[in-house]
């Protein structure tokens, strides 16, 4: 048998039709998107939508500016950057390798927050204005150093697709056509 509930405890909660206003609400919400002549569909992959500038993208790795601080590895809240030992040749002393650490990231795991872009203190990372690469596996998404120096290509872009919407900060996505 259910518990009792009092009338003055369901007052305290909020009223006994609470949950049915909040449902309607929500129904009015949805209803208002259907019948808005504003709406769109994105026919993804054959349109694609131009982000606006500093979008978090996909991150790249510049291994020439790196100075091996580990800043990035460290701040990772998702720990999808790691740091991998690599034996270099020193230009100034050719008889003696040494060992340094570059950043590798897991695509996986990455939540695109960019706090290791952030804390870069050489801008050995940048964000690309786009992450909707697909790939075929998970193993592809975890990055070796030398993948992680490459800027990935859009699909999109590299087939010539049309730029349907572009982000606009007031309006939302508006609709152009290009290409």
């Amino acid at each position: 048998m259910p518990p009792k509930v009092s009338l003055k405890k369901l007052a305290r909660k909020g009223g006994l039709f609470d949950g049915v206003k909040s449902n309607i609400h929500a129904l009015a919400i949805g209803v208002k998107y259907l019948v808005d002549p504003q709406r769109s569909t994105l026919l993804y992959p054959k349109e694609y939508i131009e982000h606006r500038p500093g979008y978090r993208g996909f991150i790249v790795f510049v291994k020439e500016k790196c100075i091996s601080c580990a800043a990035c590895s460290r701040i990772c809240p998702s720990a999808a950057m790691k740091m991998v030992r690599v034996t270099e040749i020193d230009p100034k002393h050719p008889d003696k390798p040494r060992q340094k650490q570059y950043p590798v990231i897991n695509y996986q795991r990455c939540i695109f927050c960019g706090f290791c872009v952030d804390v870069c203190p050489t801008e050995a990372l940048y964000h690309v204005p786009f992450h909707d690469i697909v790939y075929e596996n998970l193993a592809d998404m975890f990055m070796t150093l030398e993948q992680f120096q490459v800027e990935p290509q859009r699909p999109a872009v590299s087939e010539g697709l049309p730029v349907v919407y572009e982000v606009d900060e007031g309006k939302g996505l508006v609709k152009r056509r290009r290409g």
